[in-house]
């Protein structure tokens, strides 16, 4: 084999070794995604911080926050039951205001850096209700109330 093939074959393979440890994908233990991953909630394009399940819990705490992997709702989809009630403890852990917003239910509350708030919401009767962060809707800070 000749020098010159030996350097073209030896790139090939440190550009294949490269692409395979490139593309790995991970999740989360529940097989859920998180991360900066995009999903579709209603028309809007979501940063992904994954979906956990509220079935007959009272109470269930989200957490709106910012940092590199952009504007996100942790966790984006929670489900639980048809019709059933539950008290949102919505933490801003963020650096900024955030705001958790339900159009449908006259939910608008801004949060500060730092605190908390609680709502009671439904879930809806079937399918989806979107909940978002007004001041970061466009960035993808957006999620919904699923019936699982």
């Amino acid at each position: 084999m000749t020098t010159r093939n030996f350097v073209l074959l030896s790139a090939a393979a440190a550009a294949l070794i490269t692409l395979a440890a490139c593309s790995s994908n991970s999740s989360s233990a529940s097989g859920s995604s998180s991360g900066s991953n995009k999903i579709t909630i209603g028309q809007d394009q979501a940063n992904d911080h994954g979906t956990q399940d509220a079935t007959g819990k009272s109470t269930f705490e989200i957490e709106a926050d910012n940092d590199s992997s952009g504007y996100y709702f942790n966790p984006t989809i929670l489900q639980g039951s048809a019709g059933q009630s539950i008290t949102l403890e919505i933490k801003n852990e963020g650096s900024v205001p955030h705001n958790f917003s339900i159009t449908s239910m006259n939910v608008n509350v801004t949060i500060q850096p730092g605190a908390s708030q609680e709502m009671k919401v439904t879930f809806p009767q079937t399918g989806t209700v979107e909940y978002f962060c007004s001041f970061h809707h466009a960035l993808g800070m957006a999620g919904e109330l699923s019936v699982a």
